[in-house]
């Protein structure tokens, strides 16, 4: 393995057909390091990341915005600033219930 430079604004949104009105931009794929994955994840007002599991753990940090998170069968609000991780076989979501994106900055690991 080597180390890269890579620069997001140069990959493109990528409209999720699960999530509703939930847009990814892959940075980091098992091409480029085979124990992590790392995404940008744009929620538009309204939208939503379903409830879903991994097998792997995701760590996803809110950089933009702000909506209720599923956490351990709750919905929290999370905010700008805030982190959540939801370790492997963890059920977890997001919904955008303002007027404003919510930008998340995920990470996958180990994957599987």
């Amino acid at each position: 393995m080597k180390s890269i430079v890579k620069n997001p604004s140069e990959v493109a949104w990528v409209k999720n057909p699960i999530h509703k009105e939930t847009y990814l931009k892959t940075i980091l794929d098992e091409d480029d390091n085979e124990n992590i994955l790392v995404r940008l994840a744009r929620i538009m007002p309204g939208g939503e990341i379903v409830p879903h599991t991994h097998e792997n753990q995701e760590t996803f940090y809110f950089l933009e915005g702000e909506g209720l998170a599923l956490v351990n069968g709750e919905r929290i609000r999370v905010k700008e600033g805030q982190l959540v991780n939801a370790p492997a076989g963890c059920e977890h979501g997001v919904i955008n219930d303002t007027d404003k994106e919510i930008l998340l900055y995920a990470v996958f690991s180990p994957l599987k």
